[in-house]
């Protein structure tokens, strides 16, 4: 029986499954670049004594950047504090302080922009650091996506609405898309883009918004892309990074990502702690009632608005299943989840659902993994 560890919040949890019922265990095998080539790369990025650093990632690739940049900064005699959105601040606080025992090597500002042009205007020049990761509406996700999604409330409604249907679709350069980095081109900003794992920093890229962006998908194509037989039952963890399983918002990208490797009428289940709760929005309004199944479709965008509608695309043909922290009520009831008490509880049941020879997928890493099911 192998003994498989997935991430659950800030711990890891085991599951024991039969050999007979493991398809197979995937996850990211990224190789990290050595110390002297990522510290080459963040001293090739130019540096200014009035210079906005702005965060759009809270990954412990991205705090490594910035201790980076912060040390490049302080050694031509000047520092800066480190912008970062409201939704990554407690990700990234986290990620540094996990990096250097605690100690405030760099300072963030937790901002809520009114005009993100009327800040960068303020300073000489700006630097945005961000990674990479699939996305179900936008394909990927990286600095151009994270720009609509956290600071361009009108273009990110824009690229909500110019997508095709309902449908995840990770890994496709769409319309929401075309519309970020449309949106992006217009921002004068240095971007260092990350590809990396927990295992570390396999790519960095700069330049503009939209050129270390599509060097940085390109690169994350070519080492993340899975071929896999589909299965009935699926178990699916966000990567190691704990910030991508503090809500359900965050963490259900996962669970959109992997969904397309499991048959019609299997099983994906999302196993994410969501400590910090549903991640307000629109998967807030609706667990209280005050946005109803009715008025999904109609409804101007709202954060986190596709979840609600991919849930009541997929769940006609699959068991949306869910491991979490979140009261039963609100994911079961509310949400409509099939919920499990933990993983004992997954494979305890699976047999009922699909037979006692099921084969199970595991996937860790689903944030940065793209699954190719085999023709």
């Amino acid at each position: 029986m192998p003994e498989i560890w997935l991430r659950y919040g800030t711990t890891d949890v085991v599951l024991d499954i039969k050999f007979e019922n493991l398809s197979s265990q995937i996850s990211s095998s990224f190789q990290a670049l050595p110390e002297e080539e990522i510290r080459a790369a963040i001293a090739s990025v130019p540096l200014t004594d009035n210079m906005l650093v702005l965060a759009l990632s809270g990954s412990k690739a991205a705090a490594k950047a910035a201790i980076m940049l912060a040390e490049a900064a302080r050694a031509k005699g000047f520092n800066f504090t480190i912008d970062v959105p409201a939704k990554v601040a407690g990700a990234l606080r986290a990620s540094l302080a996990a990096l250097t025992g605690g100690s405030e090597t760099v300072s963030i500002n937790r901002i809520d922009y009114q005009s993100l042009q009327d800040r960068i205007s303020k300073f000489q020049s700006t630097v945005i650091v961000s990674s990479v990761a699939y996305d179900p509406l936008f394909g990927f996700a990286g600095a151009p996506t994270a720009l609509l999604r956290n600071l361009l409330a009108d273009r990110m409604a824009e690229a909500f609405k110019a997508r095709q249907g309902n449908i995840p679709a990770p890994g496709v350069e769409g319309g929401p898309l075309k519309v970020a980095t449309s949106a992006a081109e217009g921002i004068p900003a240095t971007s260092v883009e990350l590809v990396a794992n927990s295992a570390g920093i396999a790519g960095i890229h700069t330049g503009s918004i939209s050129e270390a962006f599509s060097k940085a998908i390109t690169q994350l194509k070519s080492i993340s892309v899975i071929e896999t037989d589909p299965v009935k039952c699926a178990i699916i963890s966000a990567s190691s990074e704990a910030g991508t399983h503090s809500t359900l918002a965050g963490s259900l990208n996962s669970l959109w990502n992997s969904i397309h490797a499991v048959k019609e009428g299997g099983s994906a289940i999302l196993v994410a702690e969501n400590r910090e709760g549903a991640g307000g929005g629109a998967l807030q309004m609706f667990i209280e009632g005050r946005l109803k199944p009715e008025q999904l479709p109609q409804s101007p965008y709202i954060d986190g608005l596709e979840h609600l509608l991919y849930m009541q695309e997929l769940r006609q043909k699959y068991e949306l299943g869910l491991v979490s922290a979140l009261p039963h009520y609100y994911a079961r009831t509310k949400l409509g989840f099939t919920t499990y008490a933990g993983m004992k509880d997954i494979l305890d049941k699976q047999p009922e659902k699909h037979g006692k020879n099921f084969k199970a997928l595991v996937l860790s890493d689903a944030d940065i993994t793209l699954l190719k099911p085999r023709s």
